[in-house]
């Protein structure tokens, strides 16, 4: 009986994988959405860098992608969202691989040198990080509510062609999707 149940459900599980495999096909032939609103000015929140500002077109480095999750960490916040702070656990061991192809840091609202702190108690070395404060980049890019602590997750592509850079997709259907 489990050898026919199991059977059934890899028939569903191996549809599931080629349904996934598609939509990334689809979404990969997006076109260029909109072009950035401004060039951001953030704060780097890690790398012996904090504090010190960074703007959004010198994220590329050598890069035409980038990706960018913006983080639930609030100014006014102890610490971030555990969810997120899962996912950065993943993103942070994972960043080596992502950056062969993209750019890719991660930011939040809250002050660099929160984020700073934060991110030496989780052991979080590789992943680039940005602090969002004083920026509308969040609020313009629909990580963040009325007020500064009022964030939400979020990861973001961009592309950059002929020296601009356009928002190319979000994950819109939930971060899990990433």
């Amino acid at each position: 009986a489990y050898r026919d149940a199991r059977d059934a459900l890899l028939k569903d599980e191996r549809e599931l994988i080629d349904k996934t495999k598609a939509v990334a096909a689809k979404r990969r032939q997006l076109p260029d959405g909109g072009q950035l609103k401004e060039d951001y000015v953030f704060q780097w929140a890690s790398g012996g860098k904090a504090g010190q500002r960074v703007k959004f077109s010198e994220l590329f480095g050598g890069k035409n992608s980038l990706l960018l999750y913006s983080f639930m960490f609030g100014p006014n916040w102890d610490k971030p969202c555990p969810s997120c702070t899962s996912l950065m656990d993943g993103f942070d061991r994972s960043w080596y691989q992502v950056s062969q192809d993209a750019a890719f840091p991660a930011i939040a609202k809250a002050p660099a040198e929160k984020i700073n702190a934060w991110a030496k108690e989780r052991g979080w070395s590789q992943i680039p990080l940005l602090s969002g404060y004083g920026a509308t980049f969040q609020k313009d890019y629909g990580c963040q509510g009325e007020t500064d602590d009022d964030q939400q997750a979020a990861m973001h592509a961009f592309r950059k062609r002929d020296g601009k850079i356009f928002h190319f997709w979000s994950a819109e259907a939930g971060v899990d999707t990433v």
